[in-house]
């Protein structure tokens, strides 16, 4: 069935590269609508999807997935997920997983091993909390693509102030020396809160949706498009310090100092906040990364108009868009099934 809003969804999605298109046709499948539906069936992950959508205040799609949850569960499913005070007709375990995946979608910062436990005690497995992980995160992915996209089609072209520099270049908040790159991104291990000995085993858990993520992440972030790489890492970093993501955060903060040569931006950025970058286009593309971050997205107009302001094409823009969009959905995951430590951390 198609609806008023996927027709929108699609016409806004069009205008990516087809590649990615294609796996985010792919994602829908691997991860709403999966051949193997053993660990959450079609109507848990619907459920899940509506929630996070509602959440993150994008109606569009969340009308799109409650006629989908119509559809499978039954006339009136929807009804009962849009309203928390119907929780108590799901079963208690269906109760517990939608209020976890709310806050792994709200702020998975705020998400930790108990919460896994609390969910264990309810009856899932690895398996499925995993597999509700995924759903979580490529809901969060997919509402803000949607959202920034539709910003930049939207936008007007009008001129806008750029912000000013209010730390010192190499200094941080508090006037002190910059770290070196190594210190400021320690090498960094995963401890899993679900049985995994890694990151990758413990999303082979639901396999079909690693493929798809796998996929649309080296697309997006290393096959060849407009955004530099160097300036997708930066916004991957930015994107990642809003969100609170030490794993992600690392990652992309060293990727950026190595392909960029430079060694202060990233690490400025990372003690002392956008305020602290001194070049206006990379200040540019910070901001945005980081306002498409929280929950819901505080992406606006006038950071389309500043980014087209220091020189990014539409093209570029839709690059940054899907960078940030993407970071939502990787830290989810290492935030909400395990925590990152520093490597020589005694345990």
């Amino acid at each position: 069935m198609t609806t008023a809003s996927s027709v929108r969804a699609d016409a806004v999605l069009a205008v990516l590269r087809p590649d990615v298109r294609e796996l985010i046709a792919n994602v829908d499948a691997a991860v709403l609508r999966p051949a193997d539906q053993t660990a959450l069936d079609r109507a848990d992950r619907t459920r899940i999807a509506l929630r996070v959508a509602l959440v993150n205040d994008e109606q569009d799609h969340a009308d799109e997935l409650a006629a989908e949850l119509d559809s499978v569960a039954g006339d009136g499913a929807a009804d009962v997920v849009r309203d928390v005070e119907r929780w108590a007709e799901l079963s208690e375990p269906q109760q517990a997983l939608l209020a976890h995946c709310e806050q792994v979608a709200l702020d998975p910062a705020d998400v930790s091993v108990a919460e896994i436990g609390e969910l264990r005690e309810q009856g899932f497995g690895t398996a499925q909390v995993v597999a509700a992980a995924q759903v979580v995160a490529a809901t969060s992915f997919r509402i803000r693509l949607l959202r920034g996209l539709r910003l930049v089609e939207e936008a007007d072209g009008g001129s806008v102030a750029q912000p000013a520099n209010s730390i010192e270049v190499g200094s941080t908040a508090d006037g002190c020396e910059l770290p070196t790159p190594d210190e400021a991104f320690p090498q960094m291990r995963w401890v899993p809160w679900v049985e995994a000995d890694s990151f990758d085993v413990a999303l082979r858990h639901d396999p079909e949706a690693l493929e798809a993520c796998s996929a649309i992440y080296n697309a997006i972030m290393s096959d060849p498009a407009e955004l530099a790489v160097a300036d997708r890492e930066l916004a991957a970093l930015a994107a990642s310090l809003r969100t609170g993501c030490e794993l992600s955060s690392g990652v992309h903060g060293r990727r950026q100092v190595e392909l960029s040569d430079d060694r202060i931006t990233s690490v400025a950025l990372a003690e002392a906040g956008p305020a602290s970058v001194p070049d206006q286009r990379q200040r540019a593309i910070v901001d945005a990364a980081g306002a498409l971050s929280p929950t819901p997205a505080a992406l606006t107009p006038e950071h389309i108009a500043r980014l087209r302001e220091v020189g990014l094409t539409a093209e570029g823009i839709r690059d940054l868009i899907a960078v940030a969009a993407m970071s939502a959905w990787t830290n989810r995951l290492a935030m909400t099934l395990g925590n990152a430590t520093t490597r020589d951390t005694d345990w």
